[in-house]
């Protein structure tokens, strides 16, 4: 249930064309650390263009966060993005609730998260592929430190028992 399809160093390493061979048409994504740092609105050039090419590609990029929705309407104001507020993560019950509604099967989706313990379990157990990215920044907020403790564990024990899982820089990277 912790296991991620593969481990990317950052969302923007996602490519259209490879969403495209993988039948994938949205991408659900974590906000904190993995969209925006945990502690700013602030994102760089590089994001909007990849936002821009994920619309270009026709691929709807949600942002699914335990978050409020004003807050995550702050954060996310002038990009493209759709959101999913209040996701309660690591349940999955919002999000398979949103899918549903949206009628959006979830094999056409890909869940990126920074996180083990909520977006890796969240996905997976929506029935999701999931990726798992790098936070953009080393600190994290207070509720979230507990779960990188249990996480990097977790992680390295993952890892010493599946090759495949170590970070990649494109989704065609998997072994």
């Amino acid at each position: 249930m912790f296991k991620p399809y593969i481990m990317l160093n950052k969302i923007t390493d996602i490519n259209a064309q490879d969403l495209k061979d993988m039948g994938v048409t949205t991408i659900m994504t974590d906000l904190d650390n993995t969209l925006l740092p945990w502690d700013s609105n602030e994102y760089n050039l590089s994001l909007r263009k990849w936002l821009n090419q994920m619309n270009r590609a026709n691929v709807e990029v949600m942002v699914v966060s335990n978050n409020s929705y004003e807050r995550v309407e702050k954060a996310v104001l002038d990009l493209p993005v759709s959101i999913v507020a209040r996701a309660v993560k690591p349940l999955p019950f919002v999000i398979m609730k949103h899918l549903h509604e949206m009628q959006i099967d979830p094999q056409s989706v890909l869940f990126v998260g920074d996180q083990v313990m909520t977006d890796v379990l969240a996905g997976n157990m929506s029935g999701l592929k999931t990726v798992l990215v790098k936070p953009l920044v080393d600190t994290d907020a207070k509720k979230t430190r507990v779960n990188r403790f249990f996480e990097r564990p977790l992680l390295k024990f993952m890892q010493s028992h599946d090759s495949n899982l170590n970070w990649k820089d494109s989704l065609n990277d998997r072994d």
